[in-house]
């Protein structure tokens, strides 16, 4: 039922729009679950299946004989779909980037006291003016790592690198001064 081409994508034999869903969905299971593997895809597995499936059945509504094989039009649609969807789980995780244990503690130990606004502004003095932007965009304004390398003109990774080695800054610095 499923050979392979010399382009390694999978052929499923005896496929056509004429056939009805159920028995196109169930041919091209093979040639799915080979998709998944080329996309690297290992978690929500049934979500993703799920997407194949309605991917398939596009497919098969607006298949036309006339443009070639139905077997390559359906291949084309589940993977591009499938490639849809990573694109914007990737997106989404860079944009609502969560905040870090470490971060979250460092936060919750610095507790605002009398003499607190003192020691701020100390520990803020010790920073060069790049690195205080880089904190008051991320924790006061809010901004994302994308929007911060926009205002700054530098990659995302390197605002997140940024923002690593100031915190580590900060907690020696205040480690030091609190002794």
């Amino acid at each position: 039922m499923h050979s392979r081409k010399e382009n390694g994508m999978p052929q499923c034999n005896k496929l056509s729009p004429e056939q009805s869903f159920e028995e196109v969905l169930e041919k091209v299971q093979p040639m799915i679950t080979s998709i998944f593997l080329k996309l690297h895809i290992y978690k929500d597995y049934d979500y993703y299946r799920h997407l194949a499936s309605i991917a398939v059945w596009e497919a098969w509504c607006k298949v036309d004989p006339l443009k070639g094989k139905f077997s390559a039009y359906i291949y084309t649609t589940v993977k591009g779909e499938l490639m849809k969807e990573l694109t914007k789980e990737v997106t989404f995780e860079e944009l609502h980037a969560p905040m870090d244990d470490e971060t979250i503690n460092y936060v919750r130990g610095f507790e605002i006291k009398p003499k607190s606004p003192m020691l701020l502004e100390t520990l803020l003095a010790e920073l060069k003016e790049e690195e205080r932007a880089i904190l008051l965009l991320y924790y006061v304004e809010g901004y994302t790592y994308e929007e911060i390398a926009q205002v700054l003109h530098l990659s995302v990774s390197a605002i997140k690198k940024r923002r690593t080695r100031i915190m580590t800054k900060l907690r020696e610095l205040r480690s030091s001064i609190v002794k």
